[in-house]
């Protein structure tokens, strides 16, 4: 609130096909729930904080948003008579997907102006999310990441802005379709890759390189559980852990999944380790014990799977 330095309502994207931070944000800023954040919390399946009933007026509040003219039920001028600013992390989408478009939402509320602190290069927005508040008559001001020519970007704006780019570049990635999509990876790896990226990560494993991910200790696991083979199929998949395998995939390509805090059982191993890659669109190259090889290309691969298979052929 720009007269009052009072903040009305945040929140955070909790996963996808959810609503964006600016919607949770949104249904605090107008009285819907009291808490943005934690309301972004409940809609998180496994991570919910929220008891049975604020988890289902979540869910209810999001179907309506979901609905046909939504935005507008949920939040038409309630802010119009207040001087609100709202700081985004990243421009507002634009464009309809499993929600209604973000900016429409916050000109529906009645914001006066938008801070946004990274520019979306998806070409869904890519500037769209900006110009839809603009054509509105909302105030927009897009941090710059570096100084400009003919611009004031003050030393603070310049750290906000590369701190934003920072939060979001994996976000990012997730969201930007590729050049060239990697379609099913379980179809396109045949029998010669999975056993190259085996060598490639055995070669890493011994200098030092390989990069592994442990699913967090769960003290609300029971060792009867983690015995049991279809406990992998069953247990809830960790958020978080979800995100750090997602992020680490992006930077690295080819990551260790150590499992052990879950699963005793390679059947149970092998159960979690295709669910995480399922959700992740990433292929299980190996499993042993309760340890899982998981590989996905970069945004910009740097693994060659066929050099790599060429290489390795000579040496099986």
């Amino acid at each position: 609130h720009q007269t009052e330095d009072e903040i009305v309502g945040s929140g955070f994207h909790p996963r996808a096909g959810m609503p964006h931070a600016e919607i949770f944000a949104l249904l605090e800023a107008c009285g819907h729930v009291n808490d943005g954040v934690e309301s972004a919390r409940s809609a998180m399946d496994d991570m919910t904080t929220a008891t049975s009933n604020e988890h289902q007026q979540v869910l209810d509040l999001l179907e309506i948003y979901k609905s046909e003219d939504g935005a507008s039920k949920l939040f038409k001028d309630c802010l119009i008579d207040s001087d609100i600013t709202a700081y985004v992390t990243l421009e507002p989408c634009c464009h309809v997907g499993q929600t209604p478009p973000c900016a429409l939402s916050l000109v529906a509320a009645g914001i006066k102006r938008v801070v946004v602190g990274f520019r979306d290069p998806n070409p869904r927005v890519n500037g769209g999310g900006c110009k839809v508040l603009q054509d509105s008559g909302v105030d927009v001001l897009v941090l710059s990441s570096a100084a400009q020519k003919d611009t004031d970007s003050s030393g603070e704006e310049i750290a906000a802005a590369n701190e934003c780019a920072n939060l979001v570049e994996h976000f990012v990635k997730r969201i930007s379709p590729r050049e060239e999509p990697i379609g099913n990876l379980d179809e396109l790896i045949n029998g010669k890759k999975r056993r190259a990226l085996r060598a490639f990560a055995g070669r890493q494993k011994t200098d030092g390189t390989l990069h592994e991910v442990f699913w967090p200790r769960d003290f609300s696991i029971s060792d009867k559980d983690k015995k049991d083979s279809e406990f992998g199929e069953r247990v809830n998949l960790d958020v978080k852990f979800l995100e750090r395998v997602d992020n680490m995939l992006w930077d690295h390509e080819i990551i260790l999944l150590r499992l052990n805090n879950v699963v005793h059982k390679k059947k149970g191993a092998k159960l979690l380790s295709e669910r995480i890659a399922n959700e992740l669109n990433a292929h299980v190259a190996q499993v042993l014990g309760h340890t899982a090889l998981l590989y996905r290309p970069a945004f910009n691969p740097v693994l060659d799977l066929d050099e790599l298979a060429s290489k390795d052929d000579g040496n099986e």
